[in-house]
């Protein structure tokens, strides 16, 4: 078989597998798999992983992280979560040695699914108006459905693959986790490229984001000056911090070298999450509150750590302090609330500039897909596990859709079957065919 009848089987087989496909996804949403730090629920969706990969021959590997040497001591191991029935799934399709390897890793948990209205209840899969809706479809089920499809398509149609494809289904992702991803850097596969398939528009992403959650803690005083006590509002401190760090956000985009990778795209950018002061319990309050809290993510480029970009804020609010007078009486305390996700990117040597191109090409082939030039991701994630700590480069390229982290969570399907095209293609222009390309 050649490369063009190659292409047009796939494009027939992924026609001819729609409704398929569709199922996979939705089953794969209706599994509630959501983390709830410092546990998580996705034990039942890795087993559905693993005996869908086994159903389809795939050499499987289940292991919990307690399983994987020199994980606990490794320095970027976070040591806050627990891991007890919340295995990693890889597994191998395809045998060949003499073509180049791929693995697609993507994490099974989500975020939980909120106290907003849904208009179809988060872990239904309903599809509508060519939106399949849920929490984890955009997420990152979606994608990871579109991997196996990818390889199941190919196994059908007796495509024989020169290189070895893994599919990889790493625990606790969100909330700053990634010690998952971390565990299969450890205990491997070790390929030559890798793909995460985050939410990314159909657009390729080389490189990502950082990020952090911070508390800043205020504790002034509290209660009703009826006898010329002076007190201080741990709410307007608060409140006053919060303008501090949009006036912080603006400085940031006007001062900071933005790598090329973000010249055209969102910048990093601080985001306030949530605000408490005094007592949450009570509708009433009959005093001035005595505490506050405030919520924060930073953002920031590859290099960058969440100490340096505290110590930028402390700078900042050093400087400006004298336009926000309640922090002088009410200082903030800051801690992390998670680990800091570190930006990075993937190592463009020959092999990584030979990826981006075959990908590219692999677009234009089978879906007629023109992708943007590549550019970084507008989010955080654990491809730093890749870039920084392991041998792995790793490309992020996922599906459309929207509302993530949100209500309503959806996925584009016509760009979820791209998307399987896609993936199909990239794993025959890449890893090789026997009997072609010199293999």
């Amino acid at each position: 078989m050649k490369h063009e009848q190659i292409t047009l089987a796939i494009k027939q087989w992924v026609e001819d597998h729609r409704t398929e496909a569709v199922e996979l996804a939705r089953s794969l949403v209706q599994i509630e798999s959501v983390n709830h730090p410092p546990t998580g629920n996705e034990a039942e969706y890795q087993r559905f992983f693993a005996d869908w990969m086994i159903s389809e021959d795939a050499e499987v590997d289940v292991y919990e992280l307690s399983e994987v040497q020199g994980l606990r001591e490794h320095p970027a191991y976070m040591d806050s979560r627990q891991y007890v029935n919340r295995p990693n799934v890889v597994g191998r399709f395809f045998g060949g040695q003499t073509g180049r390897s791929l693995l697609f890793s993507g994490h099974a948990d989500t975020v939980y699914e909120g106290k907003e209205p849904w208009t179809y209840p988060p872990f239904s899969g309903e599809v509508a108006d060519g939106k399949l809706y849920g929490r984890g479809a955009y997420d990152m089920k979606g994608g990871m459905a579109a991997a196996l499809m990818a390889v199941k398509c190919l196994k059908q149609l007796n495509v024989p693959l020169a290189g070895s494809v893994y599919i990889e289904s790493v625990v606790d992702e969100e909330h700053g986790g990634a010690n998952g991803t971390l565990a299969g850097r450890l205990r491997g596969p070790h390929t030559d490229m890798a793909i995460i398939p985050e939410p990314s528009n159909l657009k390729l992403y080389p490189a990502h984001l950082g990020g952090g959650i911070w508390k800043a803690t205020f504790t002034g005083k509290g209660g009703i000056s009826f006898a010329g006590e002076k007190l201080v509002s741990a709410l307007e401190a608060t409140v006053e911090f919060a303008n501090m760090l949009k006036a912080f956000d603006s400085y940031r985009k006007d001062s900071l070298e933005v790598p090329s990778w973000w010249k055209h795209g969102r910048k990093a950018e601080v985001a306030l999450l949530t605000i408490f002061s005094g007592d949450i319990n009570r509708e009433l309050q009959e005093k001035l509150p005595a505490t506050g809290e405030l919520n924060f993510w930073i953002e920031g480029y590859p290099g960058m750590t969440g100490e340096s970009i505290i110590n930028e804020l402390w700078d900042f609010y050093h400087d400006r302090l004298a336009e926000y007078p309640l922090l002088k009486s009410c200082k903030p305390v800051i801690q992390p609330l998670i680990r800091y996700l570190s930006a990075s990117e993937m190592k463009l040597d020959a092999m990584g500039t030979d990826f981006i191109r075959s990908v590219t090409e692999s677009g234009s082939k089978v879906a007629g897909l023109v992708p943007e030039p590549p550019e970084g991701s507008p989010f955080a994630c654990d491809g730093f596990m890749f870039n920084l700590y392991s041998t792995t480069p790793a490309l992020i390229l996922g599906p459309s859709g929207g509302n993530a982290h949100s209500a309503d969570e959806f996925l584009n399907l016509s760009s979820y079957e791209q998307l399987i095209l896609w993936y199909a293609q990239i794993i025959v222009d890449w890893c090789g065919v026997l009997g072609m390309d010199g293999n």
